[in-house]
């Protein structure tokens, strides 16, 4: 059963990273649409991040047997991935300082997901490679946080009434631990 813990949880990797990577592919092209090119190459930078763990997950999971899941089976503490940037997050006219918050926010999530996977699961393999993929996660944060505190702060930037409100999501907030993925849960007897 350890090796169905194992795969259940790299094909939700999988997923994370996908999700990750095609959202961030969608919000460049918004971006490029709207003339905001800063913000377009972050986030196909981003896209391009995310496509690289996509390959280190896959050949990972190289010789484990991963299930099938349709959407509505994966078992995310939100409606998607927590790498997956919320459209509601974004707006036209949102700066280079703020798209790379959201993307802060969504390493921080996703660092958050895998140490609780690490933490909840009792298969070691899996622990351990959650925790890997969460220090990963948290070392991406602090090299955003970095860029972050070199880049010049936003002069008055606010949207405009033709868009919605820009909302950086909180990871988890309301219901914190989320609870126990099926997939972590003790074998019964």
């Amino acid at each position: 059963m350890a090796a169905n813990k194992l795969g259940r949880f790299l094909v939700h990797s999988v997923e994370l990273e996908s999700q990750a990577q095609e959202r961030y592919l969608e919000l460049a092209e918004i971006m490029a649409g709207h003339g905001n090119q800063p913000v377009a190459d972050f986030f196909r930078r981003m896209a391009g991040e995310a496509s690289l763990h996509l390959l280190e997950v896959t050949r990972i999971a190289v010789g484990v047997q991963l299930p099938q899941l349709k959407a509505w089976e994966f078992e995310w503490p939100e409606v998607e991935g927590p790498e997956t940037t919320s459209y509601d997050a974004v707006y036209h006219q949102m700066s280079l300082r703020q798209a790379m918050l959201l993307a802060l926010d969504n390493e921080r999530a996703a660092e958050q997901y895998y140490r609780y996977v690490a933490h909840s699961t009792d298969d070691p393999e899996t622990a351990r490679i959650a925790n890997d993929f969460a220090d990963e996660e948290l070392s991406h944060a602090a090299s955003l946080q970095r860029l972050l505190d070199n880049l010049p702060p936003d002069e008055n930037r606010q949207p405009d009434d033709k868009g919605p409100q820009h909302r950086r999501r909180s990871p988890w907030k309301l219901a914190w631990p989320p609870p126990l993925p099926l997939f972590l849960a003790p074998e019964c007897g």
